[in-house]
């Protein structure tokens, strides 16, 4: 066995330049693809709506990515809740002995959403979504609850200037009048309960102001019970999407002229209803006063792919039901094209619109 260990060679006698190890990281970081140094040489909202055209015999033909209706026939379940998050006896207890804190918010008609669902090739992804908007969804979250505090108090206080602690109420009385929050229920959180910081800050190129529950706030965070693998690969269409149909349709009919359009779901991520064993670690606080979140917040690492998994099927069904062929999905919004011309009366606005999307707000 010793005979096999080699001996040591002698140290370099001369000065080696080397830059120091702490300020360089290679290990995350890979050879670019000649793609992905095109992308990377793009501003952030161009990069996945570039046309590459090398190598093609009909360069009005851009390569057109996996679309979110088919994504949904191939996508794995969303994930269960944990058997250990079931077997946590005191927050189940808890849980059993509040019953008017936790309960299933949604506007959206499941069993409804279940029958339109019906032909759809990929059951397991089906029910597992279904089962969700039914009991509470649930997060990707797989750590297991002892090796976090049994509770966690993030709180920072009212803020001090008076338009963003008038905002904080303001966003808690709308979410409490869709049941979304639960009403107060002391100034003390319950066992297995965590509350995360809540921050007011401006919106995005506005003076508009929004509330942000911060579920990163660490030492012990929300979001770092969620695996950034188990998170990837939700897909978005695109301007690629549109794009390749557009130029479709204007080889085969070159004079006709197209209208496209584009609905916002409002509240969107608010929407889906959380597992009560999710909503444990969502606990809000406005001056002291404790209130369960009863639904999926925006920054949670997770919540943008279970909203992507429902609004994927919900174009599902748009397109192989109510044959809406062409509507695609970024996000909350839902975009389409439609012959001009093509108009249909929409009672709740008050006016015509594409026929295409008022089946589509008819839904």
């Amino acid at each position: 066995m010793w005979g096999d260990v080699r001996i040591h060679q002698a140290p370099a006698d001369t000065d080696t330049f080397a830059v120091s190890a702490s300020n360089t990281d290679m290990a995350r970081k890979a050879a670019l693809s000649k793609n992905e140094m095109a992308y990377g040489m793009q501003p952030k909202y161009l990069r996945y709506n570039l046309w590459d055209r090398e190598g093609k015999d009909d360069a009005s033909v851009p390569f057109i990515p996996l679309n979110l209706t088919d994504w949904t026939k191939v996508v794995k379940p969303l994930p269960t809740v944990p058997l250990y998050e079931l077997n946590n006896t005191e927050a189940m207890k808890m849980i059993k002995d509040n019953p008017n804190l936790f309960k299933i918010i949604t506007p959206i008609n499941v069993n409804k959403f279940e029958e339109l669902l019906a032909s759809h090739p990929n059951c397991p992804f089906i029910e597992s979504v279904c089962r969700g908007l039914h009991e509470g969804l649930w997060l990707w979250a797989d750590i297991q609850y002892m090796m976090y505090p049994c509770i966690i108090d993030e709180l920072l206080g009212m803020p001090q200037k008076k338009e963003e602690a008038g905002l904080l109420w303001l966003q808690h009385d709308h979410e409490h009048s869709k049941g979304r929050f639960s009403g107060p229920f002391g100034q003390d959180l319950l066992p297995g309960m965590y509350a995360s910081p809540i921050h007011v800050v401006p919106k995005l190129h506005s003076e508009k102001l929004r509330m942000v529950i911060n579920q990163s706030a660490r030492p012990f965070s929300l979001n770092s019970m969620i695996s950034r693998g188990d998170i990837k690969g939700f897909p978005l269409d695109n301007m690629r999407h549109l794009g390749a149909r557009l130029l479709v349709h204007h080889r085969t009919n070159p004079s006709q002229c197209l209208v496209v359009f584009k609905s916002d779901v409002a509240e969107a991520y608010w929407l889906l209803p959380m597992h009560p064993l999710w909503q444990i670690k969502q606990i809000t606080m406005i001056d002291r006063e404790c209130e369960v979140n009863r639904n999926n917040c925006f920054g949670g690492h997770g919540s943008a792919g279970i909203y992507i998994s429902f609004d994927g099927l919900v174009t599902w069904i748009e397109k192989k039901v109510k044959m809406i062929l062409e509507l695609w999905t970024y996000m909350d919004d839902l975009f389409g094209i439609n012959k001009e011309g093509s108009l249909t009366w929409y009672h709740k606005y008050g006016w015509n619109m594409p026929a295409n999307q008022v089946k589509l707000l008819s839904l």
